[in-house]
């Protein structure tokens, strides 16, 4: 578990996860969470709870683990991107961990987990020319060059229990931890290839160290036999990130022996807030068919506007909703009837308004999960979405992307917590 651990940070600081202008503000975009079972679905999942599944979208959903039960779930995503303004267009791949998590049961109704998975992600390259004909002819070619990386996992240890057979809390520590690279270089050549000119380039380096804690409360509003209907509610805290930035800014002559001299170097906290996270959702669970329907609050707008830049945060609301079927669970004889078939949808509002415009987010999911045994206990989740996100009007960027999920889900019940008799 340490390994893998250790291995699903470094994946999240040595690569891009993402790719998109609209990460250059703020921690950037905010990743799905959950497990690859829930993206197949649209994400929904609040009031999903199970003996062999870890369900990290509430940690009330702990307390449901069997006495003699270990789990363990990894989640990969593959994503492709494809942008257009009003005059570009472009492409991009990203690759990475999506979610490494263990469950454990210490007694009957009370479980423990720990995971960790991506919260953010800043991965954008923008290259601009200075498009005034006077300063072409004055001057010569000015570039600019923008480009960012990096982003901010979460480290989270939490537990459930159930209060009673239709009532159970869950409290889970987050730690969120990153780095955030933030580059950028402005650059001219002469028209006549003589003289020289004052270039400036920029390093913006933020390192992001905080604890936060989650809460979450899931009740069975009704059961019977194999069905139930379950509300899920989940609470995150919000606050003051108070990430350490560290920001140089240099400039210097082309064309000259004279070196770049340091016009800034400071280091400062970050004021950036991560909001207050309420959300809500109801899950009905039968032995064929389920169906879950979230909506989610964001109170992002705590962290004002930054009239510099033309961005301005807001509160988001989100909501998602998807279904599962399973033809026959229990059929021995046909293994495609004890496949989940999975279907949803959801639509995010962005943290942010650039520009004047509302940057919201629409897609359609569907997946399968493949069972390795007859009991569903080991399984492969596939999940594929298909997504949209801004606007070509006011110089924005619309953003298309195919995404790929597939989580594995291992051990189940075990001879782990059975005393043997004799040896």
């Amino acid at each position: 578990m340490l390994s893998c651990l250790s291995l699903a940070a470094f994946a999240q600081s040595s690569s891009i996860n993402t790719f998109s202008p609209y990460s250059f503000y703020g921690i950037g975009d905010i990743m799905a969470q959950g497990p690859s079972s829930s993206h197949a679905m649209g994400g929904v999942g609040l009031g999903f709870r199970s003996p062999i599944s870890i369900n990290t979208l509430n940690p009330a959903s702990f307390s449901a683990i069997g006495q003699r039960t270990a789990l363990f779930q990894v989640g990969l995503y593959g994503q492709n991107y494809y942008l257009k303004s009003q005059t570009t267009r472009s492409s991009y791949n990203t690759f990475n961990v999506s979610e490494i998590s263990l469950q454990l049961p210490l007694a009957k109704g009370l479980g423990v987990a720990l995971s960790v998975s991506p919260y953010s992600s800043v991965g954008y390259r923008i290259a601009q020319s200075e498009e005034g004909s006077d300063i072409w002819e004055d001057v010569g070619y000015v570039h600019y060059l923008y480009s960012g990386a990096g982003g901010v996992n979460t480290y989270r240890a939490g537990i459930g229990y159930a209060l009673t057979e239709w009532l159970s809390l869950g409290v889970e520590m987050v730690y969120y931890q990153g780095n955030i690279t933030r580059n950028f270089q402005q650059t001219i050549v002469p028209v006549t290839g003589s003289g020289y000119y004052l270039g400036m380039s920029s390093d913006n380096q933020e390192h992001v160290s905080r604890v936060f804690a989650d809460f979450g409360l899931q009740a069975r509003l009704w059961n019977e036999g194999n069905r139930a209907l379950n509300l899920g509610v989940s609470y995150s805290m919000g606050g003051r990130l108070n990430s350490r930035v560290s920001e140089v800014v240099m400039h210097g002559p082309y064309f000259s022996a004279v070196g770049y001299d340091e016009v800034v170097n400071r280091q400062y906290r970050s004021g950036f807030r991560l909001p207050h996270i309420l959300r809500g959702g109801l899950y009905y669970q039968g032995e064929k068919f389920s169906a879950g329907l979230d909506y989610g609050y964001g109170g992002w707008s705590v962290n004002g506007a930054d009239d510099k830049l033309g961005v301005r945060y807001r509160d988001t609301h989100s909501i998602a909703a998807g279904i599962q079927f399973i033809p026959k669970p229990g059929d021995v004889r046909r293994i495609m009837n004890r496949w989940s078939y999975r279907l949803g949808a959801r639509y995010d509002q962005y943290y942010m308004v650039i520009g004047g415009r509302n940057i919201d987010e629409a897609a359609v999911t569907f997946g399968v999960g493949i069972p390795l045994g007859t009991r569903a206990v080991n399984n492969v989740n596939v999940g594929l979405e298909f997504g949209t996100r801004g606007t070509v009007a006011g110089g924005l960027v619309r953003e298309n992307y195919f995404k790929v999920s597939v989580g594995i889900s291992l051990f189940g019940d075990d001879y782990w917590f059975v005393k043997y008799r004799y040896d």
